[in-house]
């Protein structure tokens, strides 16, 4: 998410052919949103499993920690490197590539599993594996969506990308808990049928979808360094981007504590699945409002309004066990959660030329994603150390915390003329604007 004016300089488009085709009979968009979808629905499917492993064959609370925060690191290490690459190599080979590494990783634990093993660092390698390789996966497909739909239906194409992940979250939670209660292998062995089936459609996508042409070519370091540069420019976007890395590493600790709030109350994996399927509820909805959202108000605004809901929201786990309780209050933080992605996504895509897609977008993600790891990890610990209770009173208040800060910085009184939060334009030898 950036909160800089649209960059004016020309953007790739699809053909005129694709550009007159209603998403909804855009066979190239609906075969990569199906296989896409397919993609997200396995990591959900085994997501939760990873961690169930750990906790319910009785392991300690900090090696759980320790297997999540395998899976997100990813989001921080390789960010930036992946953003280089698929600024450089063909998109839909690198999401083929990525399908495949997903398929075996997930494939080898479901086979360990069967053979009856438990191996913690076979399960970190392969929660590592499936975080990196979906990293590329986001970026490449995040990029290819340009070559498939016409600009003016990015908004919709991006809206429609974000809900059908949140309804894979719906459908994926619970599935993946009812298939562990089956068997502890089954929802990894599900996982791979659908890394398969993400496989094939992919391939069936017509190619190739290349990079954008470099006359410039420069060192990988180089091209990271303009993508850093591009997103850092300005007092607010810094700001924006550490507020929404903290409540991710804060959402990571819920998603954790949620768990052993039900195995401490007696209740099975499939009760956790159920409250996560309820923020999948929440996120599907929130997604379909978010593409309207940031047509209607400006990202200043929608921070601001984000971060008080949260923090009110937030307060009511802290003494709730009551599945449908906490279910209902994970609805409607997730639900906020998907409005703001999106609708900081769109605006993104909006301001970021085509040639810095992959590298703006990584570094992005890297700020919102990447520090979600170290709140696994820290959560994981704070949990076996103090408890669920005093975990999430500690959750609450940086939540609180940070909607101050969120107010302090955008809200009204900061812009009161209205001006746009925005870096002047810097005037080019040619006599151009450029931003």
């Amino acid at each position: 998410m950036t909160l800089t004016e649209p960059d004016t300089r020309p953007q790739s488009s699809p053909t005129a052919e694709d550009a007159e085709v209603p998403l909804g009979r855009n066979r190239q968009f609906l075969l990569m949103w199906a296989g896409s979808g397919a993609a997200v629905l396995a990591e959900r499917f085994s997501a939760a499993p990873f961690t169930f492993v750990v906790v319910y064959e009785g392991y300690a609370k900090s090696l759980a920690g320790l297997v999540a925060f395998a899976a997100l690191l990813p989001q921080l290490l390789v960010q930036l490197p992946a953003g280089v690459l698929v600024d450089r190599w063909d998109r839909r080979r690198v999401m083929i590539v990525a399908d495949l590494v997903r398929l075996i990783g997930i494939g080898s634990v479901a086979v360990a599993l069967v053979l009856g093993h438990v191996w913690i660092a076979h399960l970190v390698v392969v929660a590592f594996l499936q975080g990196a390789f979906t990293v590329f996966y986001t970026l490449s497909e995040r990029a290819a969506v340009r070559f498939v739909v016409a600009k003016k239906q990015l908004p919709v194409a991006l809206a429609r990308n974000e809900a059908r992940a949140r309804a894979a979250a719906l459908g994926g939670h619970p599935a993946g808990g009812t298939l562990y209660e089956l068997t502890r292998w089954a929802p990894f062995t599900s996982s791979a049928v659908l890394y398969l089936l993400s496989l094939l459609a992919i391939l069936s996508l017509r190619g190739p979808m290349p990079p954008p042409q470099r006359t410039n070519p420069r060192s990988p370091l180089a091209e990271a360094r303009e993508g850093l540069t591009w997103v850092w420019r300005e007092r607010e976007l810094r700001i924006a981007l550490g507020l929404i890395a903290v409540s991710n590493m804060i959402f990571q600790g819920i998603i954790l504590a949620l768990q052993f709030i039900a195995k401490d109350g007696g209740r099975s994996p499939l009760s956790v699945s159920l409250i996560l399927a309820a923020g999948g509820v929440g996120g599907l909805a929130g997604a379909l409002f978010g593409g309207r959202w940031i047509q209607r108000a400006r990202m200043e605004r929608i921070m601001v309004v984000t971060y008080l809901a949260w923090a009110m929201v937030l307060p009511g786990m802290i003494w709730a066990d009551d599945p449908w309780l906490l279910g209902a209050l994970f609805l409607l933080m997730s639900g906020i959660g998907a409005s703001v992605t999106v609708a900081g996504t769109v605006h993104q895509m909006r301001v970021t030329p085509d040639r810095l897609q992959g590298r703006v977008g990584s570094v992005v993600l890297l700020m919102v994603s990447g520090f979600s790891a170290f709140g696994a990890l820290g959560a994981g610990y704070l949990l076996q150390e103090t408890g669920t209770r005093t975990s999430m009173i500690v959750f609450s208040a940086v939540m609180a915390t940070l909607a101050l800060v969120a107010i302090v910085v955008f809200g009204p009184h900061r812009n009161p003329r209205g001006r746009h939060l925005a870096p002047r334009p810097r005037r080019t030898t040619r006599g151009r604007h450029c931003w």
